[in-house]
């Protein structure tokens, strides 16, 4: 041991009280750095699962172009071939499909422009939070027509409640007219503003009956089991995409 490490373990010691005090204090200051960046980052993954259960998922698949232009017309044609390779996938919890269209909603008095969602009921209670969110009313089911769940503050901005009737009007996808009258079954609450201002949920059947999607979505929204096995499953889902279907593509 040399002379240097002498003096150093003897200065040490000198003090045995100061010695233990500082090195006490160095170890309780090293362990709440440990458990508040621990912390930190637990809160971290917890706010954006929460964030991404109430609507956009860990992944989204997409038609070319539809994340940038939003037409009714970019479509992935065939989901269920999306959804087979989802279910070979590692990581993946659980998808749903989607089809969207901006329209007009009139209630009695008021008009307001607004995005239409169609959801396959029993697939995205599994994916996202909405059946939770509901404050008034009750969840689709399968067999529902002509029913909707529309956001807190749309209902309130058109002035409707429970049982009451919407008109719905936009575009087909095939350049037709797309009318219906949709009654309110629920009236949901996700405290995001945006989202419950300009939204209303109806049956995916419903939906691509109405806007003339066939058998057609915009959308299919795909949740991971953990945030960490996002690039692994997104890797996956793109490599699979690209092998049967050149005309879709991904983002998370």
């Amino acid at each position: 041991m040399s002379t240097d490490v002498k003096m150093a373990w003897r200065n040490i010691w000198r003090n045995p009280r100061r010695s233990v005090l500082t090195i006490s204090a160095i170890a309780f200051a090293s362990l709440l750095l440990v458990f508040m960046l621990s912390w930190q980052f637990g809160s971290y993954n917890t706010m954006i699962n929460f964030a991404v259960r109430i609507h956009t998922g860990h992944l989204q698949v997409q038609a070319k172009g539809y994340k940038d232009k939003r037409s009714i017309r970019l479509v992935v044609p065939d989901p269920e071939v999306v959804g087979g390779i989802l279910d070979k996938t590692p990581g993946v919890a659980a998808y749903t499909f989607r089809a969207n269209a901006f329209s007009l909603a009139s209630s009695k008095d008021r008009t307001y422009g607004i995005i239409v969602t169609g959801i396959d009921p029993t697939r995205e209670a599994k994916v996202s939070t909405l059946k939770k969110l509901i404050r008034q009313g009750s969840y689709l089911s399968e067999e529902d027509a002509n029913q909707a769940l529309v956001g807190e503050l749309l209902a309130r901005n058109l002035q409707v409640g429970l049982g009451d009737e919407l008109v719905l009007l936009g575009q087909g996808r095939d350049g037709t007219i797309a009318a219906t009258v949709a009654k309110v079954r629920a009236i949901y609450s996700s405290g995001q503003d945006e989202f419950d201002r300009s939204s209303i949920h109806i049956p995916l059947k419903n939906f691509q009956d109405i806007y003339s999607m066939g058998g057609a979505v915009h959308e299919v929204v795909a949740l991971c089991k953990s945030l960490d096995r996002l690039p692994d499953v997104k890797s996956t889902v793109a490599a699979g995409i690209e092998k049967t279907d050149k005309n879709a593509a991904w983002r998370s």
